[in-house]
C-alpha cells in the first residue's frame, strides 16, 4: 500500500490521467443501464423490423423526411409530438420502437413514448446519416403522400 502511495505523489499527472480515463471507462459501461432506450446500429434495426415487426418513427423535419426515409416510416415530427398524437397512433405495448431523431436531446422525447407504456425503445445511431451511407433502402416522397397523423 505504501508503494502504490508513494508512486501516486511522485506521479501526480500520470495517477490523474489514469483515474481520469479509468473513471470514464466505468461511464462508458454503466451509461447503457441509465439509458431510458437503448441506442442500436442499422444492422440491429433491420433485425428488429424483419423479426419483430418494429414501427419506425422518423422524428425529422418534413423536408428531411421527403429526402429519404425508411419504408414504413411513420413521419412524427418532434415538434409536433404529444401524448395524444402518440395515442392516436395505436402502437403496441408488445412491439419495439424505433426511433429515427435528428437531434442530441433524446430522454425529453423518450418519455413521450414512456408515458404511454411504450417500454421497447430503441433510437437508431447516428439517425439516417449512417442509414443512407450504408446504401440501405430508403424511399422518397415527392408529392407529399406519407404515412402521417
Amino acid at each position: 500500500m505504501n508503494n502504490i502511495l508513494f508512486f501516486i505523489s511522485n506521479n501526480l499527472v500520470l495517477s490523474g490521467m489514469w483515474f481520469f480515463f479509468l473513471n470514464i471507462i466505468i461511464f462508458l459501461i454503466f451509461k447503457q443501464f441509465y439509458l431510458k432506450a437503448k441506442i442500436i446500429n442499422n444492422f440491429d434495426a433491420i433485425k428488429l423490423i424483419n423479426k419483430k415487426n418494429a414501427n419506425i418513427i422518423d422524428t425529422r423535419s418534413l423536408e428531411l423526411y421527403n429526402t429519404g426515409h425508411i419504408l414504413n416510416a411513420i413521419h412524427l415530427p418532434l415538434k409536433d409530438l404529444s401524448c395524444e398524437k402518440i395515442k392516436k397512433l395505436n402502437l403496441s405495448i408488445i412491439t419495439p420502437i424505433i426511433l429515427i431523431i435528428h437531434s442530441s436531446n433524446n430522454n425529453k422525447y423518450i418519455k413521450k413514448f414512456i408515458d404511454n407504456g411504450i417500454n421497447d425503445i430503441y433510437v437508431l445511431k447516428n439517425g439516417m446519416n449512417t442509414w443512407t451511407l450504408e446504401n440501405l433502402p430508403t424511399i422518397k416522397n415527392k408529392n407529399n403522400n406519407f404515412k402521417k397523423l
